[in-house]
């Protein structure tokens, strides 16, 4: 269902539903009310008459002859005694005379029917001439009221019937006013889906705010596709780029296997050589296209924890040792101190700015924990060939490398850093780089204090 059908249909039912519960409020009212004036000028007259059946009792003069005094134009009055008899009966119909209610000493006024008539009655008790008391039940016939009713629901219905109608035309009307922009922003969408890629919609300044805004909208969703495309197509060429080379290098030593293999044994040590290392590339690569495709999609499953920080990172720092055979020295100001974080990726982390020291650095790398109170910090310092200022701002790029020709002579896949960054990202952690040529790098990790919690295992 369309939007504006939506709207026209949704206004008209709710506008048609307070119509009619106003409708019929004011019907009920007014029935209400003409009954309850009727009842009361009715309480009046047999007031009247009990107050001239008492003067009448005074003087001795015949009641009921009062009672005929004041017989209505279309109605009937009788009086009963205790034991539910008729002790006097004037109608203006016969038909009325069967009407009676049960004896009472009570005065009440209500509404009611009898065969095909509507009436009004009251019930007061009287005093009558031998001294009882007696009910005096007056009847007044209303038809005439029941008639007016009837008209004014009959007019009622009319006019919710065409108040119906204006309001289906007028929301049909305000509708399309409503929805002829959206239409044609989507007109525009959909010219510019099939005109070109990627392109931006002119922002009509004529618009209402909403509409400029879904269309400032539209063009950053633009933008952040067309980057996130460039970016994937990028990332394609890179990785295709990355593995093209230990292809070809396989591919070539193999060949020269195929000739020399058999007869120089020369040659056989170096392919063999060439594409073990190779190969070994290719796996470190495989693997960090993984790990960079897992944390990039969100599919790292992280428990971010309180952690004692120095403990992790001396385990880390004494595994690593035994692979670098190279010294990792870690100091802190405080051995307890707890940081908020996920084991798994801080460790995968660290080991990745570690193994980013090591290969840039031939001396020992320094690791030092400091407890700020809210916060953790964690620096990684290494005596390296540093990194260029201009270049600082990009290492994080994925594939991105300062110095190509040492990167491939170190192993690097010009990822590590892109994945850091990402798990950074998940432990909540900001990265701060500062370096110098052949002087060193230092990468600052900060991150949430563990507080006074209790470590959890």
């Amino acid at each position: 269902m369309k939007l504006g059908t939506k709207i026209q249909l949704y206004t008209t039912v709710m506008t048609l539903i307070v119509v009619i519960i106003i409708n019929l409020f004011v019907y009920y009212s007014y029935k209400q009310f003409s009954l309850n004036v009727e009842m009361g000028q009715l309480e009046n007259r047999g007031f009247n008459i009990m107050q001239e059946i008492q003067n009448a009792n005074d003087n001795d003069i015949n009641a009921e002859a009062v009672l005929q005094a004041h017989l209505l134009s279309d109605g009937y009055m009788t009086v009963i005694d205790s034991e539910n008899n008729p002790v006097v009966r004037i109608a203006t119909e016969a038909e009325y005379a069967n009407i009676s209610m049960p004896y009472s000493t009570s005065q009440y006024a209500e509404a009611m029917n009898h065969e095909a008539h509507h009436f009004v009655m009251v019930s007061l008790p009287i005093i009558w001439e031998n001294g009882e008391v007696y009910d005096l039940q007056i009847y007044e016939n209303v038809q005439f009221l029941h008639e007016t009713f009837e008209i004014l629901r009959w007019i009622l219905l009319l006019s919710t019937a065409i108040i119906f109608i204006v309001i289906f035309l007028l929301n049909r009307i305000i509708t399309n006013f409503i929805t002829r922009p959206i239409n044609k922003l989507v007109d525009r969408m959909n010219r510019t889906e099939t005109t070109s890629k990627y392109s931006m919609l002119e922002v009509d300044r004529k618009d209402t705010k909403e509409l400029q805004e879904l269309s400032a909208a539209f063009n950053n969703m633009m933008e952040e596709l067309k980057i996130h495309d460039e970016n994937q197509q990028a990332f394609i060429m890179n990785a295709s780029h990355e593995l093209k080379t230990p292809i070809t290098v396989i591919s070539s030593y193999s060949e020269m296997l195929k000739r020399f293999g058999k007869t120089r044994e020369d040659v056989l040590d170096e392919s063999i050589h060439a594409i073990s290392d190779e190969a070994r590339r290719m796996k470190y690569l495989t693997e960090q296209l993984l790990s960079f495709a897992k944390v990039n999609t969100g599919r790292e499953e992280i428990s971010r924890q309180p952690t004692r920080i120095v403990k992790l990172i001396r385990d880390i720092a004494a595994r690593l040792e035994t692979v670098y055979q190279r010294e990792i020295d870690v100091r802190t100001d405080n051995e307890e101190v707890l940081a908020h974080v996920d084991v798994n990726t801080f460790d995968q982390l660290m080991k990745i700015f570690m193994d980013n020291a090591y290969k840039y650095s031939s001396d020992a790398i320094a690791v030092e924990v400091q407890d700020h109170g809210q916060s953790v910090e964690v620096t990684i310092k290494d005596r390296g060939i540093g990194i260029p200022e201009e270049d600082i701002d990009h290492i994080f790029t994925r594939f991105y490398r300062v110095d190509k020709a040492r990167a491939r002579k170190t192993g690097g896949s010009g990822l590590g850093l892109s994945i850091a960054r990402e798990l950074a990202k998940l432990n909540g952690i900001d990265i701060s780089v500062d370096s110098q040529v052949d002087v060193g790098t230092t990468f600052r990790l900060t991150m949430e204090s563990g507080g006074n919690d209790e470590e959890e295992n």
